[in-house]
């Protein structure tokens, strides 16, 4: 019994730590990426090895899988929890909801393009800001135009513009995101 909770316990280690260094490999830290390699590796041959010294054990291979399946759970709440990087809004409003100047006014960069929906005029508004204070941000855009459409994704690769260092936690529920002296420019 104790080999099944060590195999479980290995492979969940195994792919949480596997998922983790993924996104930290996606983001562009390879260096960091294959250094947590190493280690990794070390419990996939562990965990696979206890497996295999008895391949026609059932048990050991329920734990391995579950372990697996448990690991990629884990894996994804801490990358979420983490959240490294950046993430882009896209953001389409009505003009008259004044959207773009309030964001500015709160510390956030934002570029504006005028766009023609359906329903007639829109501005399409895009901001970088860091992944952490994503869930933020949406609400902050949420209370002012409950109606915008907001489309969230995570860049490749970006170059200059305009980034803020931190933001506060209460950000959402203040008038300014962040003072002057948080702000950086790139």
């Amino acid at each position: 019994m104790a080999d099944l909770v060590l195999i479980f316990l290995l492979e969940a280690l195994f792919v949480t730590v596997m998922t983790c260094r993924w996104i930290i490999l996606i983001r562009g830290s390879r260096y960091i990426a294959s250094v947590i390699s190493f280690f990794e590796q070390i419990l996939q041959v562990i965990a696979l090895g206890m497996v295999m010294v008895q391949l026609d054990d059932p048990l050991r291979i329920a734990a391995f899988a579950l372990g697996y399946a448990v690991g990629s759970l884990a894996g994804s709440v801490i990358e979420e929890r983490l959240a490294i990087g950046y993430t882009i809004f896209q953001i389409v409003t009505h003009p008259y909801m004044n959207l773009a100047p309030k964001l500015r006014e709160a510390g956030l960069g934002v570029t504006v393009w005028s766009a023609a929906g359906r329903e007639g005029e829109r501005e399409v508004l895009m901001v970088v800001v860091r992944r952490k204070w994503g869930v933020n941000v949406m609400k902050w855009v949420e209370e002012i135009d409950p109606k915008a459409f907001i489309v969230r994704l995570d860049p490749q690769a970006f170059k200059g513009g305009f980034l803020l260092k931190y933001i506060k936690k209460s950000a959402c529920h203040s008038p300014n995101f962040v003072d002057e002296r948080e702000r950086a420019e790139f």
